[in-house]
């Protein structure tokens, strides 16, 4: 679905890369899958779901100039990198990457009976070339009807610094409960559904149910909407510089 400024995606529709050891889904183009809506939403470079069967994971590999951010929904995430650095990251905890100038990393589901499900965020930095780093840190739990910042650029509400204008957040939105937000003039939007189902009301727009995987997209700062969970939906959503319009995908 398409209207003017912003477009549904659906979660159906992402790529999808599946072998004996990976299932993951891309909402941008990654690896040898092309997204028809376009490579990227602005400064937002990837958002995968990444589902890691137990002991297997991503070997030791390289990265430049990204941020790369590792939000665990089941399992854990063993991480280790080239500087020597080794740590677990679990669900309710976050974990940011500056690859900067140049790092290289693991990341494996060290368990031997649970898979590994996890959201793996790339987002282009403001600067390049800067000194390599991991941080990690517990997430709240956003309080149901609300939106708990996790990363942004200035660390707000003591979430993780990431050098780009951004600010990335969880939404929890419980049965009947509604979930708002509105947009910023010079901004865009993109809202991801983690889980759970929600109908959605955006401006004037004819409600929609949105199911896991679902997003919308504004390109032009978002007016007022609101998802109601159906009985409950987590969401994600990014708000960054303004993206120029592209082509939507229903």
């Amino acid at each position: 679905m398409n209207a003017a400024g912003w477009t549904l995606r659906r979660g159906a529709a992402r790529g999808r890369l599946h072998n004996d050891w990976l299932d993951a889904r891309f909402s941008f183009s990654f690896a040898d899958w092309r997204a028809p809506q376009g490579d990227r939403f602005g400064v937002l470079r990837a958002l995968n779901e990444d589902v890691v069967q137990p002991g297997r994971g991503f070997a030791m590999h390289p990265h430049r100039d990204l941020e790369i951010l590792i939000l665990p929904l089941e399992g854990l995430v063993e991480h280790r990198d080239s500087q020597g650095r080794h740590a677990l990251v679990r669900p309710g905890e976050v974990q940011l990457m500056r690859a900067g100038h140049g790092i290289a990393h693991s990341q494996m589901n060290p368990q031997a009976g649970q898979v590994d499900r996890h959201l793996q965020i790339w987002v282009e930095p403001r600067r390049h070339g800067l000194a390599p780093g991991v941080w990690q840190q517990a997430v709240r739990a956003p309080a149901p009807g609300a939106w708990q910042v996790f990363a942004s650029s200035d660390g707000r509400d003591g979430s993780l610094v990431v050098e780009q204008d951004l600010c990335i957040a969880l939404g929890l939105a419980g049965e009947g409960q509604r979930l708002a937000w509105q947009g910023r003039p010079g901004r865009s939007q993109y809202l991801h559904l983690v889980d759970g189902q929600a109908e959605v009301q955006v401006g004037e727009a004819p409600p929609l149910v949105l199911a896991p995987g679902d997003a919308l997209a504004f390109d032009a700062p978002a007016p007022a909407g609101t998802a109601t969970g159906l009985p409950q939906a987590r969401w994600l959503l990014f708000d960054l510089p303004s993206v120029s319009p592209a082509p939507g995908a229903a």
